[in-house]
């Protein structure tokens, strides 16, 4: 099989908290058409939040124990920090963005790959895009998100967590299980649930409702243009 890779340089940029099968995907299919893949790991500055809970280092090794013995200048995984916070998305972001590929890698994206969410296409002003091709990956391909596999840690159901990650960071589950517990608003959402029915269903409708205020209470934190 050739070993032709058709972009130089490709790049992933999202969460990942913690990464689960839908990002592997992502970071498969940049490899595959990529020279060098750069993994941004966002909201660098957070942790033991609601949607941040897991430290950037963890998340971090959750992604190189997905692919040891790789050089780092094959794929390299760093942190960038929100502008404001994860909704603060505008042309400002991409930019930003832009600029911390161009540091870490002395130049920007041949490809960026994305997964579908609705704000993506607000990343960048179109002259910031000259050059560059971008890989929208579908989440309906692998249906998993990263709130599903937290409530699988919440509540303590290893199989199904195993079925939504890859297989080498299997052996991760209770340092992963131990710092999410330790987060207090992860403590308050299972002493709720586990009253009544300790189930992803029950995780997922109580996880919603604090995002949605969660949410309210970051967007009233960006700065009006």
């Amino acid at each position: 099989m050739s070993d032709f890779k058709f972009y130089d340089l490709g790049v992933v940029c999202g969460r990942f908290g913690h990464e689960q099968l839908g990002h592997v995907s992502l970071f498969n299919n940049c490899m595959s058409l990529c020279k060098r893949t750069l993994i941004l790991v966002g909201s660098a500055q957070e942790s033991g939040t609601l949607r941040n809970p897991f430290r950037l280092e963890t998340r971090i090794d959750v992604i190189h124990e997905t692919y040891p013995g790789i050089s780092d200048d094959v794929l390299t995984v760093r942190g960038i920090s929100d502008l404001t916070n994860e909704y603060d998305i505008t042309s400002a972001w991409g930019k930003y963005v832009k600029s911390e590929v161009e540091y870490h890698k002395h130049k920007f994206a041949n490809l960026m790959v994305y997964g579908n969410d609705e704000f993506r296409s607000k990343w960048f002003a179109p002259e910031d895009l000259v050059g560059t091709a971008e890989l929208i990956i579908p989440r309906s391909t692998i249906p998993i998100s990263a709130t599903m596999v937290r409530g699988y840690l919440v509540i303590d159901d290893e199989k199904h967590w195993q079925e939504c990650t890859h297989p080498l960071v299997h052996g991760m589950y209770e340092r992963l299980r131990y710092e999410l517990m330790s987060v207090p608003i992860y403590q308050n959402i299972y002493n709720h649930i586990r009253k009544g029915e300790l189930s992803l269903n029950h995780f997922m409708k109580l996880y919603h409702e604090l995002e949605i205020q969660d949410k309210n209470e970051k967007l009233a934190q960006i700065p009006n243009p």
